[in-house]
């Protein structure tokens, strides 16, 4: 009659086994904790390129809905709220010939308020002409919601100081300033992800003629 040997972990091999499993448990938390990271590093740069190219877009917009219209294309609006010591003077002759370069506004070329016109959509962005079109636009891309706040700030300033800041005017106010603010957040947890802000200055727009003008 044969003798049956019963296989078994010795002592040795089940240390071994209890170790790798030790070392394996431990690091479960770490690569989580890695791909948690890596999925947020992920969606805060996807946030940034889309924002940034939303900014490029409003950006190619003209400063103030008066600056598109007929020959105030090219000046310098008045505003009635905005800090005196900002008001265009010009100086100097224009260079060009006489209907090139920025001038001064006349008075009844002055900003014009926050917001869409009417002969715009506001749910249709290629409908716009200036930037503050934009108040109040949003996109969602992918998993990401971007919304535009577009307001006139407050320019009256000490502009000799180190450190400046703009205060938010209200609707019925308008300045030299303009502030768009884009606020980027995650699409279902609502979690702001980054604010950015861009200003923009009453300094008139350029007018580029064709060969035909």
């Amino acid at each position: 009659m044969k003798n049956l040997k019963k296989s078994s972990f010795s002592l040795i091999e089940l240390v071994v086994a209890i170790v790798v499993i030790g070392i394996v448990v431990t690091a479960i938390p770490m690569l989580l904790s890695n791909v948690s990271n890596n999925q947020e590093t992920n969606l805060q740069e996807k946030s940034f390129f889309n924002a940034f190219a939303l900014v490029t877009l409003i950006q190619t917009q003209e400063w103030d809905e008066n600056n598109t219209k007929g020959d105030n294309y090219y000046k310098v609006l008045t505003s009635d709220n905005g800090d005196g010591n900002l008001t265009c003077i010009r100086k100097g002759v224009k260079q060009l010939d006489n209907d090139s370069g920025a001038i001064c506004a006349t008075d009844n070329n002055k900003t014009s308020v926050i917001g869409v016109d009417a002969d715009e959509n506001k749910s249709d962005e290629s409908t716009f002409d200036d930037m503050d079109d934009f108040d109040g636009y949003s996109t969602v891309v992918s998993d990401i919601n971007i919304t535009v706040k577009v307001n006139y700030v407050d320019d009256k300033t000490d502009y000799s100081s180190k450190n400046i800041f703009f205060n938010e005017l209200s609707n019925s106010q308008d300045s030299n300033i303009k502030r768009m603010e884009l606020n980027i957040t995650n699409k279902d947890t609502k979690e702001v992800i980054a604010i950015l802000r861009y200003f923009a200055s009453n300094i008139g727009m350029v007018k580029i003629e064709s060969r035909n003008e």
